[in-house]
């Protein structure tokens, strides 16, 4: 055992790549450290003598110059040799710690009598603002002094990417240790600030989270440029605007039935159409009007992803969205938003096993008005949407993604495809549509995905008589998921 331990010491100390039986090596090093950590945490050690930061910085130093892995657990086995005395408590940069004391409700000074990294920057003024904007820091790693409900901590601050993908945003926070105070190796003081710092980083007041580079924002500005935004000013046709307020503030005021239907609570539109039909005003109006509710409807508004634009992002829209329902959530430009590398994982989240109760998707897309006329072959006439809408009423989104991908496979087939006449699904036939490739090809697979869904419900409904079940609900068909407004 002594040799392994000065083995994977060694390891660390010289990083290089880990095969299998090194990891695990490392591995068994950290757990190692950990229980010794929290055996510490049950008796008070001496402090050192004077400030420690000079002696932390020279180590984190090394450590840092290093091009190891593992920075996150240097930093802790760093923090704790030289707070020997202080639990430390490892939290990210969006539990909200220094925002609590931006707000009021705690004070946080930035230690600058000692050294510290950070970025100087100019932030001009704004057009509304007087005076010619000022300096600030951003701090990439230093400490503050912090005072919260009369007890005082240390709050380091480390900003830094761990891969080319991973940038790490974490604050430390440091606490005199008191054997009442840690129970199981966590100080309850810091578990109280950090409890504190959430919930009022959650509290909604005339702002709207924003999910912008990888992270969540709360942004005034964007509330207050929603503010002008009225349904009265939106140039929409008369029965489209109708409808479309109707099926989301509906959605909100209808959650026992959807409950007493047994359908899930959830729902979403797609916005369509080429630039400047009024997709953008339509939602700002949607955020103003569900604001102004009484209680109000959040919204949650997807501006970018972030750098390596992956699952973790959608992961990470998805959580907040629970968090908060029942919300909005908007993706604008959802088809810009979604790569190819990701659509599954989103589609998931939308539609998968996770529950999505109280959270209405707003999508907006050019798709339809471009990508799809980008094809000469491709004729659509101006009443298709309405008519697909009609025909697929009560489809779930992944039967809609269904209809779809496969009526367009089936045009560029060699062999084309026995379509059915329009009579066929219920829709007068128009000149228009009659002749078209499209909707003949989205008809029919309407028309067989039709079938299959009553031979599904047929053999729920001849399953439940076979088991004296009298469950209605065995009868019902498919959840309302993503739909298609006009």
């Amino acid at each position: 055992m002594a040799h392994r331990h000065v083995r994977t010491r060694r390891l660390l100390e010289q990083p290089r790549l880990f095969d299998s039986r090194n990891r695990k090596d490392l591995l068994r090093y950290v757990v190692a450290k950990n229980i010794a950590s929290a055996a510490s945490s049950e008796r008070i050690q001496q402090p050192c003598d004077g400030d420690p930061y000079p002696s932390v910085m020279k180590e984190l130093r090394s450590h840092f110059s290093k091009s190891g892995i593992l920075k996150n657990i240097g930093i802790v086995d760093v923090l704790r040799k030289w707070h020997p005395n202080h639990s430390v408590t490892q939290t990210p940069k969006s539990t909200g710690i220094l925002k609590l004391a931006k707000a009021g409700y705690a004070d946080a000074t930035l230690d600058t009598g000692i050294d510290f990294y950070a970025s100087r920057i100019y932030k001009p003024a704004t057009n509304d603002q007087k005076g010619t904007g000022r300096l600030k820091d951003k701090l990439e790693f230093g400490r503050y002094k912090y005072r919260w409900e009369n007890q005082n901590f240390q709050v380091y601050v480390a900003d830094y990417w761990e891969t080319e993908y991973s940038h790490v945003k974490n604050h430390y926070i440091l606490y005199p240790r008191s054997q009442g105070d840690v129970i199981d190796g966590r100080s309850q003081t810091v578990d109280n600030l950090i409890t504190a710092a959430t919930q009022r980083l959650s509290e909604i007041k005339e702002e709207i989270w924003v999910y912008d580079r990888g992270y969540w924002r709360k942004n005034q500005k964007l509330w207050n440029n929603v503010q002008g935004c009225k349904w009265e000013n939106v140039i929409l046709n008369g029965e489209m605007k109708l409808q479309l307020i109707s099926d989301i503030e509906g959605f909100f005021d209808r959650k026992e039935d959807y409950k007493s239907f047994a359908v899930p609570w959830k729902r979403g539109i797609i916005l369509h159409g080429l630039p400047g039909n009024g997709k953008t005003i339509s939602i700002k109006a949607l955020m103003r009007s569900l604001a102004s509710r009484s209680p109000p409807v959040p919204t949650l508004y997807v501006k970018s992803l972030g750098k390596s634009c992956d699952q973790d992002d959608i992961r990470s829209i998805f959580e907040k969205a629970r968090e908060t329902s029942p919300c909005l959530l908007v993706f604008e430009d959802i088809d810009s938003l979604v790569s190819d590398n990701i659509k599954s994982f989103f589609l998931n989240e939308v539609d998968g096993l996770e529950g999505n109760d109280g959270i209405m998707m707003v999508g907006s897309t050019n798709y339809c008005a471009s990508k799809l006329l980008k094809n000469s072959s491709l004729r659509l006439p101006a009443q298709i949407s309405s008519a697909i809408a009609s025909i697929t009423e009560g489809f779930s989104f992944a039967y809609l993604q269904e209809a779809f991908v496969t009526a367009l496979l089936s045009i560029v087939q060699p062999q084309g495809a026995n379509l059915v006449k329009p009579e066929a699904s219920g829709i007068s036939n128009s000149d228009d549509l009659a002749s078209n490739a499209v909707w003949q090809a989205i008809s029919k697979q309407v028309q067989t995905l039709r079938n299959e869904m009553k031979d599904s419900r047929k053999s729920v409904e001849d399953s439940g008589k076979n088991s004296m079940l009298s469950d209605a609900r065995s009868s019902s068909g498919p959840s309302v998921g993503f739909g298609l407004s006009r």
